[in-house]
């Protein structure tokens, strides 16, 4: 038989050519999308956040100062760091909303330099507040344990009389630094003077712990949001640029 060639037949796969400009809109669909989930989620935390300040600041008006007038100093600090709480929760909502609207929004905000200069301001209001909260809380542990000897978890249920009667007058000494022991028992027989319940010491306790998860939040938002990171760079460039 004559030799016969075979017609070479093409392959049924289809091959699909590269296109660079697709790929490139499909990568920046992708990073979109994850701004635009980051945004919510900064928006919600921030939310959050200013939520729980505005609770501890409503209710606050019937909790015992139980670190004495350092107490009065830090309730400034905290209610200016709950209003830079709700400029940040504002300001996620606007940036969420840009971010699904129209994203350009967010990079033209972002190249601002007043923009960035007030975000940095107001998260470092927020620091300050969550710093001096957990200062406080700290404190205020450290009272309640030195006058019961039990954990943070048992104070919270409830006080034993003698308990009771040490923080009360551990109140007392917070409020007026350097009083004596003699002036602690003339204020106690005092007529008008009604002793701290324990249901009222244990509320100012949970209250103290409710601003300091507050405090946490304001904290990790602010790590998350870049503002420490942003700091330790201007605190870096000053030192390494001091003034003559």
């Amino acid at each position: 038989m004559p030799d016969q060639i075979m017609p070479i037949r093409k392959s049924s796969l289809l091959l699909t050519k590269y296109d660079p400009a697709l790929h490139l809109k499909g990568s920046q669909g992708n990073i979109r999308e994850s701004k635009l989930v980051g945004e919510l989620g900064n928006a919600a935390w921030s939310c959050g956040t200013a939520m729980v300040g505005w609770f501890v600041i409503a209710t606050s008006t019937v909790s015992i100062p139980l670190t004495g007038g350092l107490s009065t100093a830090i309730t400034y600090l905290a209610s200016a760091a709950t209003i830079a709480g709700t400029l940040q929760c504002m300001n996620g909502v606007v940036r969420g909303t840009n971010e699904f609207l129209a994203p350009e929004r967010n990079d033209y905000l972002d190249n601002q330099e007043w923009y960035e200069n007030a975000t940095m301001a107001v998260d470092l209001v927020s620091l300050a507040g969550a710093s001096a909260s957990a200062f406080v809380t700290i404190k205020t542990i450290k009272i309640m344990q030195a006058n019961s000897g039990r954990s943070t978890l048992d104070m919270l249920k409830s006080l034993s009389r003698p308990e009771q009667r040490r923080l009360n007058n551990e109140i007392i000494r917070a409020n007026i630094p350097g009083v004596s022991n003699n002036m602690l028992k003339s204020i106690r027989k005092r007529p008008g003077y009604k002793p701290y319940s324990t249901k009222h010491i244990t509320a100012s306790f949970r209250l103290q712990i409710v601003d300091a998860v507050g405090a946490s939040m304001s904290f990790t938002g602010s790590v998350s949001s870049g503002a420490l990171r942003s700091l330790a760079v201007a605190v870096g460039i000053y030192e390494e640029f001091p003034s003559e």
